[in-house]
């Protein structure tokens, strides 16, 4: 080696090594590059799942955006075959659980657990639909995701136990390209997204977030309560995002670290809470929901003693009315059947001669309840049935009193004596009599009905003694005393028709009466002038012609024996019966 070599290598020797080392690995790299691309599909496999995700999660919604923003008719077209279906399967889903649920509504209506329910919705101010929703709906949470809003990778999953993994990276682009179509094609201001569809089985609600969105696959019917559970824990997830102010990688990278993420979002816990949610009631609704069980309380037991009483009272009204029965003379109680206080059967025996039995049902006081009446005819032997059946066969005329007791019948008083002839013998065959006591005085109707028509002559006849016709001079009468006239008219005739009807001989006597002036013989003509004048007056008021051309024309008395002018009749009855 020459010295110039030499000298190169002492001045140079250290930047030739570190260039030698340099274009070394300049041509290692340009292999690596060559290579890169054969190796990177089993490098992206090796990689961690969470660190890649977390770093292609910018890059990957950036493409993503643009790609939609300039391909947006062809992603439209792709789409298309896989939204109209899913749409119409949603729409009619929501119509068969509308229906199911309307139909658990009618069952449930009126039953004892539906009026239980309508309690619970008017104690709590729900509607009667949500109380029968919280009561009947079924559901599970099987798969939740969270999903970055912009990029649209999975930065964590949870699912219930004993399921089968969903791919949740082909999930999350799907629901991210359906939620940014609806927001670019469907939407109108660019701010509404998609909130439910029905994915086989399961329904798929999602929740959106300004950064985060949380998609959750449910199977049956959950409340609107759970909505308000996610989109609280979707909260919560999104300030512990705001907590790492520094990058947003670090942010995600903080909640997916986060230790109460997998509790936070577990189907169970969710489930759990939106029950607790549903069933929370606030102190003081639970305070005024305890006087509605209390009223539906006190109003039931006021029908409970309300319906005892009517029953006791009911039950006291059946019993008073049937001792009044088998005391019912002619009447034989058979049964008194009463299935409620709306039917009453009464069956028995009852007398043609006995009382009837409906005065005693409406004294009963049954509630207007009309005892059905199956009533067989018999013969009674009470007392009391039988004077009534014996005065009716016996015809007892006025005078005639009919008794019985113990079973003897007993008559006495006083009657014709072709009735006591004809009735003695009968009265021993009425039914029921063992014995006749029989004390009737019988007598000719004929002897009282002339001592009757005797006492009414002498009546009359006294009656007439009184009236007097007075004379203001020799035949001429005064007005008032004219005017007695009549009353003496009709008093004889009543006499001569009671004396033709008995047979008893009256005479009548017509007197004239002067006063102590003039002589004898003047007096004496007056009189029998006032005495033929009254004859004539009396004919003219239709006294019969028989009883007064019978008449004893009498001078009467005067002086002394007189002390008026005028005239009078009297009649004179004969003595002894004819």
């Amino acid at each position: 080696m020459g010295d110039l070599e030499r000298l190169k290598h002492l001045l140079i020797a250290d930047e030739r090594e570190v260039l030698s080392r340099v274009e070394r690995r300049v041509e290692a790299l340009e292999r690596v590059n060559v290579e890169l691309a054969s190796q990177l599909p089993s490098l992206v496999r090796a990689a961690p799942v969470e660190p890649m995700n977390r770093a292609l999660a910018n890059p990957v919604a950036a493409a993503l955006g643009s790609a939609v923003q300039r391909n947006r008719t062809s992603i439209v077209d792709a789409l298309f075959p896989v939204i109209g279906p899913i749409i119409r399967k949603a729409i009619a889903e929501a119509l068969r659980g509308l229906m199911r649920d309307m139909n658990r509504v009618l069952e449930s209506t009126f039953t004892p657990r539906g009026i239980r329910w309508r309690i619970e919705a008017w104690s709590s101010g729900l509607p009667y639909a949500h109380v029968v929703l919280k009561h009947t709906l079924r559901y599970q949470i099987d798969h939740v995701f969270l999903i970055e809003r912009d990029s649209g990778l999975v930065l964590h999953r949870v699912s219930g136990p004993g399921l089968p993994e969903l791919d949740a990276d082909a999930i999350a682009g799907m629901l991210t390209a359906i939620g940014q179509f609806v927001r670019d094609s469907v939407s109108r201001d660019g701010d509404e997204s998609l909130e439910a569809a029905r994915v086989g089985e399961h329904l798929l609600w999602i929740v959106e977030g300004p950064r985060a969105s949380l998609a959750c696959f449910i199977q049956g019917v959950p409340p609107d309560e759970l909505r308000s559970v996610l989109s609280d824990r979707l909260e919560q997830i999104h300030a512990d995002m705001l907590g790492a102010e520094a990058d947003p990688e670090d942010a995600m990278e903080a909640v997916a670290r986060s230790a109460d993420l997998d509790a936070s979002l577990d189907p169970m816990s969710l489930v759990a809470a939106s029950a607790s949610m549903v069933e929370q009631e606030s102190p003081a609704r639970k305070r005024s929901a305890r006087w509605p069980w209390l009223l539906v309380l006190l109003v039931l037991l006021a029908v409970l003693g309300w319906h005892y009483l009517r029953v006791h009272r009911w039950n006291g009204q059946v019993l008073q009315l049937r001792t009044q029965l088998e005391k019912h003379p002619g009447f034989q109680l058979s049964a008194l059947e009463s299935e409620s206080w709306e039917k009453l059967t009464i069956r028995g025996l009852l007398d043609a001669d006995a009382e009837p039995l409906a005065p005693l049902l409406d004294a009963a006081g049954l509630d207007g309840v009309k005892p059905e009446l199956q009533i067989r005819g018999f013969v009674s032997t009470d007392d009391v049935v039988l004077a009534k059946r014996a005065r009716r066969m016996l015809d007892a005329p006025h005078g005639v009193q009919v008794e019985v007791k113990d079973g003897v019948l007993r008559v006495l008083g006083d009657a014709e004596q072709e009735w006591a002839t004809r009735e003695q013998p009968r009265a021993s065959l009425i039914a029921g009599v063992q014995r006749v006591d029989w004390q009737v005085r019988g007598h000719d109707p004929r002897t009282a009905a002339r001592a009757a028509a005797r006492a009414e002559l002498q009546e009359i006849s006294a009656r007439l003694d009184k009236t007097r016709v007075i004379f203001l001079r020799d035949s001429e009468a005064d007005a008032e005393s004219a005017a007695s006239l009549g009353a003496m008219a009709s008093a004889l005739s009543r006499a001569q028709v009671l004396a033709v009807e008995s047979g008893i001989p009256i005479t009548l006597h017509v007197f004239g009466y002067t006063d102590t002036p003039g002589t004898e013989q003047i007096n004496l003509d007056l009189r029998v002038a006032r005495a033929a004048w009254l004859r004539d007056k009396l004919r003219e008021n239709g006294v019969d012609e028989k009883l007064l051309g019978g008449a004893v024309m009498d001078s009467g008395a005067s002086g002394k024996d007189s002390v008026f002018r005028g005239a009078g009749v009297r009649i004179e009855i004969a003595d002894g019966t004819p």
